[in-house]
């Protein structure tokens, strides 16, 4: 890739140092990124020397120059033309039963966990979610889902387990023209439903909207889903009728 054609990884090669070596500096290239990215006012930053050995790194020096200029830039990133990963969203939470799960946004290298996780929901769970006969997700369907517009839209997704991790629930908004109110959905494993996973998603979800400056989250659910009805509910939602669609309700939750 792109790092493998570095002088620093030329130099590796050149000692005789395998992939193991190179794993740790695409570590810290991939956090400089990210570091980069959420403080615009870093001009210049500098790490000298990096010592790497036995598959780990160690930064005995640092150096950064700081832009006074660029420190009143408004927060997020609102100054890049592309919104990057936003890694700062994912963090490890235990379940009521001590359960740990990790929730971190959905990315791109999920195609095959999104499909899988579709495809493993029961005909009941799939109905209620996509609001016809669905068995699984389409190629273009899998790319919607997975290949986010982090600046309009959030999906975060729960995953179990370390070494094979797979997604148990998803949470979603997508943001609507007007920029003051968002559609969300979110549907969860059935093995998982009713063991506060849905809960864990929405509260962020809920959260990450009001950080946006959402106004309002907004979804239809099916009359016959009487169990969102009532998770939904107990966040704080008001269920209205649909004036187009006398099988659906509209849930609105006002964040303002």
């Amino acid at each position: 890739g792109v790092i493998s054609g570095t002088r620093a990884a030329a130099a590796l090669r050149a000692a005789h140092r395998g992939a193991d070596d190179l794993e740790p500096l695409v570590r810290i290239l991939l956090r400089l990124s990210s570091l980069v990215c959420a403080l615009p006012w870093v001009r210049a930053l500098s790490l000298d020397p990096v010592r790497v050995a036995a598959g780990d790194a160690l930064i005995a020096g640092v150096s950064i120059v700081i832009d006074p200029k660029r420190r009143s830039v408004a927060g997020g990133y609102r100054h890049m033309a592309i919104h990057p990963y936003p890694i700062e969203l994912s963090q490890d939470i235990s379940l009521r039963d001590g359960t740990r799960l990790h929730i971190r946004p959905i990315m791109p290298e999920d195609a095959e966990l999104e499909q899988a996780f579709v495809h493993g929901l029961s005909e009941q769970t799939r109905y209620f979610r996509f609001f016809y006969q669905l068995h699984e997700l389409t190629p273009a369907m899998v790319a919607r889902f997975t290949q986010v517009d982090y600046d309009r839209e959030l999906a975060l997704i729960a995953l179990d387990g370390a070494v094979s991790p797979v997604i148990i629930g998803v949470a979603r908004y997508i943001t609507n023209p007007d920029q003051e109110s968002a559609e969300f959905a979110v549907v969860i494993a059935d093995a998982w439903q009713n063991r506060g996973v849905g809960r864990a998603l929405m509260q962020r979800l809920i959260a990450c909207a009001k950080k946006r400056g959402l106004h309002r989250l907004e979804g239809s659910v099916l009359r016959a889903n009487d169990n969102m009805l009532r998770f939904t509910q107990r966040l704080g939602f008001v269920a209205r009728d649909d004036p187009e669609e006398a099988g659906q309700v509209i849930l609105v939750l006002e964040l303002a």
